[in-house]
């Protein structure tokens, strides 16, 4: 597998990107305004599934490049089948602060629930997917992640796939994950209450852990998991 480093990468849609590349919108302003890239300029494009690709500018407008490919690097998304089950926090900074370093560490599928002591109401679904694309170029990340609306615990629960929920009270520790690359895991986080014992019920024992033996902020613990994946 190819590692990159040192590069500004840039996100074009997948229908974009063949032989030939287009940059366009926000993406291209920068490349073009702040980076100042000219014809015969080599940058490196995502299109969020998986690959990047080394192209060269051979036409320019004042809308997009267009990029002829030079080279393409494949990756494997090892989170395909995890998914991240965030309740709306309080405080929106922390919870996006929790959603970028998320992704810089390779989580790709969110879902944002209302659990029933969530005390914002808000959904900025449009500044969290700018939140998520971001730091997926800044952490050189080739999969774009996928964040969802979801309205409850329960509707989590029904789900297809083994669920994970992290509740400071249980006695079960959480340590290595045995994981079946075929399966769905839903990692269930708490808001900044906790889950009820209504939501909590709606579970095995077995599927209840802890993440510490301390109590950790609800973005704490998100990020403290994605790490341990």
């Amino acid at each position: 597998m190819d590692y990159l480093s040192d590069i500004e990468l840039y996100y074009s849609l997948p229908e974009n990107c063949g032989e030939e590349i287009i940059l366009t919108d926000d993406e291209f302003k920068h490349a073009f305004r702040v980076m100042r890239h000219r014809l015969g300029d080599i940058l490196f494009i995502t299109n969020g599934e998986g690959k990047i690709f080394s192209a060269k500018i051979v036409e320019t407008s004042k809308e997009q490049f267009k990029l002829s490919l030079e080279k393409t690097f494949t990756y494997i998304n090892n989170f395909d089948n995890i998914h991240f089950c965030i309740p709306k926090l309080k405080n929106p900074e922390r919870f996006e602060f929790a959603l970028e370093k998320c992704v810089e560490l390779g989580i790709t599928n969110f879902l944002i629930f209302e659990s029933e002591r969530t005390i914002s109401t808000s959904s900025k679904l449009e500044r969290w997917n700018k939140i998520a694309l971001s730091a997926m170029k800044q952490s050189l990340r080739s999969f774009l992640p996928k964040i969802s609306l979801i309205d409850s615990v329960k509707l989590i629960n029904e789900l297809a796939g083994e669920k994970i929920i992290f509740d400071q009270k249980s006695e079960n520790q959480f340590g290595n994950l045995k994981r079946n690359p075929k399966e769905n895991f839903y990692f269930l986080f708490g808001p900044e209450g906790g889950f009820t014992e209504k939501e909590l019920q709606l579970f095995d024992k077995q599927q209840i852990f802890k993440l510490t033996e301390n109590r950790l902020r609800s973005e704490t613990a998100i990020i403290k998991c994605a790490s341990m994946l």
